[in-house]
């Protein structure tokens, strides 16, 4: 699908961290790229160098990679006319995580799936969509924004143009706040605006509906070699790992303000270089002459291009950085549809009245009102006297607690969010934890000298660089704390949270509890790296069930389970240990089989799970183990089909006259046709999805097309002719021992002799000729016949059992019920 993804992030001590995200993302949505790559920011300034500088940076570094792919030294820019290439820049070092890391709620496609995803993967599902069917080119999208909802797009979408801005349609008023984009008759796009007021966009011609940014655009081979190229110019350099290099000082650039108008037909050179269209120069884009040299170089470069507007049909922007406070974000509105996932004790996703908790690990949070997020993760500094007097100013506040570990030390942040992380603290709304900073700082005993050092300039004494949190000697501020979080220790705790809800559940529950596809889970735990915690967890409960619980009811849930056993092994052997179906006789497997048969199952469970630890070094012995386990499930379903009997009121000591041997009792029956839900009845489906099936009985050709015969014969023998004419003659317990083998020839009415009654299996074997004097005065003679051909899914065999059954106990003379035959 993908030549490459690269993700760029602000920290480079994310990259390691990010590029298993991705990896694991990739794994999990059956997706695939050739090359995963994580590029951090060249910037040596604290604002990076822009989602320009950063595109252009990414650009650079995958072209490097491809050229030494392919044995060349230098960069070669055609590369990129056959690669397919999506670029994501992860967002800002902002709390409470960077964009791309925060969960969201599912797509539409995994709407089952337990876990929120993240924006991530959710950019990566989403990209996937667009460019499914286009060729090669350079997608680049935002973490910061959030497209919510299914996307609405023809079969044959494909992408055309030069440079392809992808937009939503919006209302004007929350186009003000983002950015838009002015289109022409034609559909390509004349100017981009950021936070028009009213009145340009009626300058404009915009009233009502605008097309809103959606942060995803699209370049075509050609004008992503043009961008390659502007990294050979300085300043432009500066925006590069090259230029960083080389000593240059580096610059920011915006890809929607400093590069894209350089391509939209209504935007002037003198516009552009100046700076005077998308941010202006009010809203703080630079007129430096170092920005004004770069902008003329991107002229020069891009301008020979058309930017064409595309807008998407079905989805939602949803801009989900915390820029002002927590209460004037759209992250928190985006939680609060997620659907929850919890246990007793640990929580990826719970919702309360009040409060909401993501990713914790323990079972009381602190949190009353507001949310909670990590908590768990950091036990160390929260109990100390100014952690208490951090508590106490947060009381009946709607608070935001995060917990954090950093690249000094683990730390708790605890704001209202109500507060603006932004004002200055003199300001008349400026306030912490809901409360003004002056009444703040008295609780907290604290000075604005050692909240705020000399080191913060005066226009800087805000929440944001407030050093508030952690240690009493080295505290840290907002965006100390967002600059160096230890992302990878993030990612691995929500990954420890994901496994002790699970596990934990599996153990305790003795049961599957989760409302979805147990296959979704077993995948993740494979991906995430505790699925052999997992199969532990299995075990516990199949152990604990084999103590506590007895008979039918024992041996259907420990089918189910130990089905579930051999789906996760399926799972981590990854595709790569062969086909699921095949042979289950191995002699070191023999013993569990023999105690789980004669019914010592606790015993035979412990020797199974024995027997399974020397079949998990490779692939193929964990596909060869799923198999056998695939067979315990057998053996215990026909346990569990068996225990019926004890539901069946037939007396075969006390029958009633049985018919003349001359006679021939006739049972024909109609086919089943499954209107819906069909085989989702059936084991192992069933342990899975639960069962509904919706059935018609039909005749074929006006008549009955399944049918059998039962006669009695003067020798005590039982002689089967089967469907295709073959005949099968029973003489001895021997004869029936392959019953439970499928593939046997007479298999089926082997079955149907033993579940009646007739035969008895546990009698010594000279025993036979006497059973069938008992029971039948000598023989059995039984003709089968079906009209339908094998394989039809008209309910053949299940329906001709039935048959069998009803016609053998008509014959030797037993009194039974429709309820005894089903």
């Amino acid at each position: 699908m993908w030549t490459a993804i690269v993700v760029t992030c602000p920290n480079p001590a994310w990259c390691n961290a990010l590029e298993n995200e991705v990896k694991n993302i990739l794994r999990l949505g059956e997706q695939d790229a050739e090359i995963v790559l994580v590029v951090p920011d060249p910037g040596r300034n604290e604002r990076g160098v822009g989602s320009g500088g950063a595109s252009l940076n990414a650009l650079l570094v995958l072209t490097e990679h491809l050229s030494a792919r392919k044995g060349f030294n230098t960069i070669v820019p055609e590369l990129l006319n056959t690669s397919k290439i999506l670029i994501i820049h992860l967002g800002p070092p902002l709390l409470p995580l960077p964009t791309g890391l925060l969960y969201v709620s599912n797509a539409s496609s995994k709407s089952d799936f337990p876990i929120p995803s993240t924006n991530l993967e959710r950019t990566i599902q989403l990209a996937s969509q667009l460019v499914s069917k286009s060729g090669p080119g350079v997608l680049v999208a935002s973490g910061d924004i959030l497209l919510d909802g299914e996307l609405v797009m023809s079969d044959d979408f494909i992408l055309n143009g030069d440079i392809v801005l992808f937009t939503l349609p919006s209302d004007a008023e929350y186009g003000q706040k983002h950015g838009v984009v002015i289109t022409s008759k034609d559909d390509s796009i004349s100017s981009i605006l950021y936070q028009p007021s009213v009145q340009e966009l009626e300058t404009h011609g915009v009233s009502k509906d605008v097309n809103l940014m959606s942060g995803i655009v699209w370049f075509q081979p050609k004008v992503s070699e043009s961008l390659l190229k502007l990294h050979c110019f300085s300043p432009i350099d500066g925006c590069t790992y090259m230029g960083a290099d080389s000593g240059e000082e580096s610059i920011r650039m915006s890809l929607y303000y400093d590069l894209l108008p350089a391509a939209c037909s209504g935007v002037t050179k003198q516009e552009f270089v100046e700076g005077r269209c998308g941010k202006t120069l009010v809203r703080g884009r630079s007129s430096t002459p170092v920005m004004q040299a770069a902008r003329r170089q991107v002229w020069n470069e891009l301008r020979r291009y058309r930017t064409w507007n595309l807008s998407l049909g079905g989805l939602k922007h949803k801009y989900l950085p915390v820029w002002e406070s927590f209460d004037h974000s759209e992250i928190i509105e985006q939680w609060t549809t997620m659907k929850e996932f919890h246990s007793a004790n640990s929580s990826v996703f719970r919702k309360r009245k009040k409060f909401l908790i993501l990713d914790s690990s323990i079972t009381e949070t602190q949190v009353r009102k507001g949310f909670s997020l990590n908590e768990g993760m950091v036990m160390k500094n929260i109990n100390t006297e100014y952690a208490k007097k951090l508590d106490t100013l947060a009381e009946r506040e709607d608070v935001a607690m995060m917990y954090y570990p950093t690249s000094t030390d683990p730390v708790r942040v605890v704001i209202g969010l109500c507060d603006n992380l932004h004002i200055h603290y003199t300001e008349e709304n400026a306030t912490f934890l809901g409360k003004p900073w002056d009444q703040a700082m008295d609780v907290l005993g604290l000075n604005v000298a050692q909240i705020w050092p000399e080191d913060i300039q005066p226009e800087k004494r805000n929440l944001f660089h407030a050093k508030l949190f952690g240690e009493e000697a080295s505290k840290m501020s907002i965006r100390d704390i967002a600059s160096c979080v230890d992302i990878g220790k993030v990612l691995d705790f929500r990954r420890s949270v994901h496994e002790l809800l699970v596990c934990g559940t599996v153990k305790s529950s003795l049961g599957f509890p989760f409302e979805c596809k147990y296959m979704d889970l077993f995948k993740l735990a494979v991906v995430e790296g505790w699925a052999v915690n997992l199969l532990q967890a299995l075990d516990v409960s199949a152990l604990k069930i084999a103590e506590y619980q007895e008979g039918p009811k024992r041996s259907s849930k420990l089918a189910s389970f130990l089905a579930m056993t051999a789906d996760l092994l399926g799972c981590m052997a990854e595709g790569k240990g062969g086909l699921r179906s095949g042979p289950a006789h191995n002699k070191a497997f023999r013993e569990s089989f023999e105690l789980l048969e004669s019914g010592n199952v606790k015993v035979g469970l412990k020797e199974l799970i024995d027997a399974r630890s020397d079949w998990m070094e490779r692939p193929t012995r964990m596909v060869r183990a799923a198999r056998h386990y695939e067979g315990v499930v057998q053996l215990l379903i026909r346990q569990t089909v068996l225990s019926a009997r004890e539901e069946i009121k037939v007396d075969l000591k006390n029958t009633k006259e049985k018919p003349a041997q001359d006679k021939v009792v006739v049972a024909s029956c109609p086919a089943r046709l499954d209107l819906s839900g069909g085989w989702t009845d059936t084991p192992p489906i069933c342990y899975e999805m639960g069962g509904k099936v919706v059935d018609l009985a039909i005749q074929v050709d006006d008549k009955k097309p399944i049918g059998c015969k039962v006669q009695r014969t003067t020798n005590s023998a039982i002689s089967i002719t089967l469907g295709e004419g073959d005949v099968l003659v029973i003489t001895s317990l021997d004869d029936m021992l392959d019953f439970c083998n499928p593939t046997a020839p007479g298999a089926l009415i082997k079955c149907c002799l033993i579940a009646t009654g007739i035969i008895d299996m546990s009698k010594a074997n000279d025993s036979f000729g006497d059973q069938m004097v008992k029971m039948c005065g000598n023989g059995l003679n039984i003709e089968l016949w079906s009209d339908l051909p094998q394989g039809s899914g008209l309910g053949t065999s299940s329906i001709l059992a039935g048959a069998v059954t009803a016609a053998c106990w008509t014959a030797v003379g037993a009194s039974y019920t429709t309820s005894d035959v089903v």
